[in-house]
């Protein structure tokens, strides 16, 4: 029952919409603030987090599970999907929920219309027209009887096409016992910080609140980036959607108990009779979970502690890190003809590691500061850790004085662009951390916790000095 550190399965996909669903459903971990975003009772909810946090696996999981549920009917689509559906073309936010409006009904209306195996009535029958319209069904009966009487095909297209909120409304509402889940992820995908694509997406948001409101028996969840948000909330509208907002964050006691839950189904999958599968549990258990893959102990910051603590700290409370890295050190491991991942396997793999990170900070957050990448590889071949008077003087040796200070790209629509506001800017992307200078046993602070550091020079950094995050020093060459 030798564990298969090679196993694409056993780490799990990156990507959790990609993940088989009963496999992901096997090792998914509900965070404490999942509660209400599963509750049907909610209309509407909209997960926000940072990239690699689970917010397309949260959807997965959700559509997974109203598969059990008979009366619901699950439509799930991504950004991409819906925005192929409309123009878009129109400057005004009114005229831009409105077109959002109409697309989400749409495709909500050739889901229902995909189903419907017999067209008894006019709303099914105007359904039906409609999907068949959009390529999701063939010309069944219906359609060919329709296209008898071609003035009344006509007729029923214009309808199903001119307003499918109503047409949605119709259908619906009568069934008091049918609900209409809309699992809408990536709405967000490629946005670029202009005032089209804010207006655009902020639509959206207020499109899904009409939505909610004009027809009863339709739920709405959605995601949306954390960087995106507070660029979004310059609207005024989607102050009244920051109620709805269900934040994504992972403990370091959850990010254990995703580690040793994957580890459990594995052997469930794999191994469905023995005492592992049959007896341990993934929190009971989780320090021998943990142990069937990494060694019990490494030496990390010069004291030996539990592998998982070195993990951890790399995959910065990121699933999708936590998955990446596991894996390339899993596979390392097996190259290397061990049974458990160790240090050696963990060093091995942190240059591509700290690549596929270096890439993720450009992809993320290229919109509030389009220069990024060239900012954080700025760091290349320097120190771990700065004051912060020697932190503002590498941004300005290493960057600012070789990009020109008339070439700097502004920070979040900011015009003004300095070494201070440059400094803040890494903090906020999590590239560079706050900790305590005490070398035994630092206490390390991100973002979330002190926002309002590297802003002014009152209280500018605490008495804390910066380390830039272990996951980019592989690749930079920080050591």
């Amino acid at each position: 029952m030798r564990i298969d550190l090679a196993d694409p399965l056993l780490f799990g996909n990156d990507a959790g919409e990609d993940e088989v669903p009963e496999v992901l459903a096997s090792y998914f971990v509900e965070g404490s603030t999942f509660d209400v975003f599963w509750d049907v009772k909610q209309k509407i909810r909209i997960a926000r987090a940072r990239k690699g946090m689970g917010k397309s696996a949260l959807l997965a999981k959700l559509a997974y599970d109203l598969k059990a549920v008979p009366n619901a009917i699950v439509v799930s689509v991504t950004g991409a999907d819906l925005t192929g559906m409309g123009e878009f073309s129109s400057d005004d936010p009114a005229i831009l929920t409105n077109q959002w409006l109409q697309v989400i009904c749409a495709r909500v209306n050739v889901e229902l219309g995909r189903r419907i195996g017999w067209a008894g009535s006019d709303t099914k029958i105007m359904l039906v027209e409609a999907s068949e319209l959009a390529g999701f069904r063939g010309r069944n009966f219906i359609g060919a009887l329709a296209d008898r009487f071609k003035s009344k095909s006509v007729e029923l297209q214009k309808l199903a096409v001119s307003d499918h909120a109503q047409l949605l409304k119709r259908f619906v509402e009568p069934k008091s016992d049918f609900v209409v889940w809309l699992l809408v992820d990536d709405i967000d995908s490629k946005f670029v910080n202009t005032e089209k694509m804010r207006n655009k997406a902020s639509a959206f948001f207020s499109a899904c609140r009409r939505l909610v409101n004009l027809v009863d028996g339709v739920r709405v969840r959605a995601t949306v980036r954390a960087d995106v948000w507070p660029v979004l909330r310059d609207s005024e509208d989607l102050d009244k959607c920051e109620q709805y907002i269900t934040d994504i964050r992972w403990s370091r006691s959850e990010m254990e108990n995703i580690l040793g839950k994957k580890i459990l189904a594995y052997y469930r999958r794999n191994y469905p009779g023995s005492v592992i599968a049959r007896d341990w549990d993934f929190v009971r258990d989780q320090e021998k979970l943990i142990e069937l893959a990494f060694a019990r102990r490494i030496l990390w910051g010069g004291a030996h502690v539990p592998t998982l603590h070195a993990v951890n700290i790399l995959a910065a409370k990121r699933p999708r890190w936590l998955s990446q890295l596991c894996r390339l050190a899993g596979e390392d491991a097996v190259r290397l003809n061990k049974s458990r991942v160790d240090l050696q396997c963990i060093n091995l793999v942190l240059p591509k590691f700290g690549g596929l990170r270096l890439d993720d900070i450009a992809k993320e957050h290229a919109h509030q500061y389009s220069d990024v990448k060239r900012l954080v590889e700025s760091f290349s071949q320097g120190e771990r850790t700065y004051k912060t008077s020697d932190l503002l003087k590498r941004i300005v040796g290493s960057y600012m004085s070789r990009v020109g200070v008339l070439n700097l790209p502004q920070i979040e629509g900011k015009l003004e662009v300095n070494a201070l506001s440059l400094a803040h800017f890494l903090f906020k992307t999590g590239f560079i951390q706050g900790r305590t200078d005490v070398e035994m046993n630092p206490v390390f602070v991100d973002y979330d916790e002190r926002p309002s550091l590297l802003q002014t020079s009152v209280n500018v950094d605490d008495g804390l000095i910066w380390e830039v995050h272990p996951s980019y020093r592989g690749k930079l060459q920080i050591f």
